[in-house]
């Protein structure tokens, strides 16, 4: 085939003349010249494109912002005129800090974006509202206060509307500049345009006739290549054939072992519970030749289902069916249960386990909590195995240190027991392999732990690194790629607590404080990524225009059908909290 190819590239070969070549170049140069200048133009207008669409979004933040001043401004106001509570201007408050905080495209804020003095004058009126009384201001603040508030109520909407005149004043420089910038690049571009296709036309006209010659040439050999193509096309599709039937393969073997560990696990559970009957049956020390048998079938039964529960585990790893569902999971909680599960035996070695992590931040890895956790308790359940007594288990999360990794989350556990010889390192993940030195002291184990550790690994795209020394202990590395930002750790960690907080509150309000408690936790509940519920609260919130006597009856039972709903999110923990 490489043959062929190379005499079809001899026969393809085009011969041109050394006119041909001085004017192929002139085209080359003018083509490149409008390249640049088009890609110049295209450059512009796409970074222009992307800055109106960038200017979208804070046009529209910029409008509710200014709605959201207005709006607070005329609570201001009203409070003032000793028509409305305190709270309700609080509310107002809360709101337009919440739209202040809303991130732009460019990662700024609308906050961070606008006036100095529009900040200073919202400062000032917070600092008014706070010291004065709650509820309904007094005369007497009203007063004292009238002339300051009313001079920040100007100040915040005069420092509003320069708000928006200064992003107005902003696009429209942006605009003009560019379209200078345009007029120039087109008039090369055109200029350029007319010189390309002028040496193009005539260098065209010098190629048919070379064109025309080389078909000639070429048919034949291009019609033996398509014969060989349809050869290897032949091949490639019994190749195709072959491999679906080793997956096939592959299915039925991890078919046979799934059947055949869960066939083999009931039996060896039902022996495993007959030896500890009889063991139970017969006095301690009567009979040690009895005894030893005892523990000597104990032993090897458990070792089988081991073997059982391993190869069932590897075998759901690698079927192709299964779909795990990867979502925010904590390592934190993940290794403190995984400790937990394992303490008899850390207890029965004498261990003492040191976890360290920072905590203040939050080890959240996308993943499947499950696959996580066989993960750990396999890691942990090999260092205390090859552990010396009374020694050391070190376990630590941490930050990847470099800053293209920065991201990642790095989970260490470091035992200081026998060790692994360096050149077995390479095959530690592999079904069934046992270090020398383990086999040697007869350290009871399968071989599977680390094969199942490995394919988690690979399911949460994660790096695995051993590093040991004879005689000195093993450390695992594992890297999880996709850490959570604080961010997105924050809400994890806060949302269900706010779910809760909202189910309560709502509950317990009165009706006419019914309203403020729905707009408050509408829209703190879809920040919170209960964008749905939240979106309810706020309808419901909006529904409720001072009803009263008849109406009682149906908003309570909108509001209970709201709390089972709300209810219906909350994981079982929270359900427990929320209902104590």
């Amino acid at each position: 085939m490489e043959e062929g190819l190379g005499l079809d590239q001899s026969v393809m070969r085009f011969r041109v003349n050394f006119a041909q070549k001085v004017l192929a170049a002139f085209v080359a140069l003018a083509f490149l010249a409008l390249s640049i200048t088009i890609i110049q133009t295209n450059k512009s207008s796409l970074v222009d494109a992307q800055h109106l669409t960038a200017a979208e979004a804070p046009a529209a933040s910029i409008i509710f912002t200014q709605r959201e001043t207005l709006v607070y401004t005329v609570r201001l106001s009203q409070w003032l005129d000793q028509q409305i509570t305190r709270r309700e201007v609080q509310i107002a408050r809360a709101l337009l800090a919440q739209r202040l905080s809303v991130i732009n495209s460019d990662g700024s804020t609308v906050g961070g974006t606008a006036p100095p003095g529009f900040l200073v004058a919202l400062d000032d009126a917070d600092k008014a509202v706070a010291a004065a009384n709650p509820g309904i201001l007094s005369t007497q603040n009203r007063l004292i206060m009238r002339p300051e508030v009313a001079q920040e109520i100007e100040n915040i909407v005069a420092q509003a509307r320069l708000l928006v005149t200064n992003y107005q004043l902003a696009v429209d420089n942006q605009l003009i500049a560019a379209a200078h910038l345009h007029r120039n690049g087109d008039f090369f571009s055109l200029l350029f345009l007319i010189i390309f296709l002028t040496l193009a036309l005539i260098l065209l006209a010098l190629l048919v006739r070379s064109a025309v010659q080389q078909y000639r040439r070429s048919k034949n050999r291009i019609l033996l290549e398509g014969h060989r193509l349809r050869v290897l096309a032949q091949e490639l599709e019994d190749t195709n054939m072959m491999v679906h039937q080793l997956e096939s393969l592959n299915e039925s073997k991890n078919e046979f072992i799934s059947n055949i560990s869960h066939e083999l696990r009931t039996p060896l559970t039902s022996i495993i519970g007959y030896v500890d009957l009889l063991s139970s049956t017969v006095e301690p020390g009567v009979n040690p030749a009895l005894d030893n048998s005892f523990k000597v079938l104990d032993r090897n039964a458990s070792i089988l289902l081991s073997l059982v529960q391993s190869l069932l585990s590897l075998s759901q790893l690698e079927s192709p069916n299964n779909k795990f569902a990867l979502k925010p999971a904590d390592l934190v909680s993940i290794i403190e249960d995984a400790i937990f599960l394992m303490q008899t035996s850390i207890e029965h070695k004498n261990l003492s386990v040191q976890f360290t992590h920072d905590e203040t931040d939050s080890f959240f890895v996308t993943g499947e909590s499950g696959l996580l956790s066989q993960m750990v308790i396999n890691l942990v359940a090999n260092a205390v195995k090859f552990s010396h007594p009374s020694k050391v288990l070190e376990i630590s999360l941490r930050r990847h240190p470099h800053a293209e990794s920065a991201g990642n989350v790095v989970l260490t556990i470091r035992d200081h027991g026998i060790g692994i010889p360096e050149e077995e390192i390479d095959h530690l993940f592999e079904r069934f392999y046992r270090a020398s030195n383990a086999v040697d002291q007869q350290i009871q184990g399968t071989g599977l732990g680390l094969a199942i550790v490995a394919k988690v690994a690979e399911i949460h795209g994660a790096k695995i690194e051993v590093n040991s020394q004879l005689g000195d202990g093993t450390s695992i590395t594992v890297e999880f790629p996709d850490g959570l930002s604080k961010t997105q750790a924050l809400i994890e960690n806060r949302k269900f607590s706010l779910l809760a907080e909202a189910i309560q509150s709502v509950q317990q309000s009165e009706i006419e404080l019914l309203r403020a408690k729905l707009h408050e936790y509408g829209g703190a509940l879809g920040f919170y990524d209960f964008a749905e519920i939240g979106e309810e609260l706020l309808v419901f919130s909006r529904s409720l225009n001072g009803q009263a006597g008849d109406a009682d009856t149906s908003i309570l039972e909108r509001r209970d059908e709201l709390i089972a709903k709300m209810r219906k999110l909350l994981p079982p923990t929270e359900t427990g909290a929320e209902n104590v």
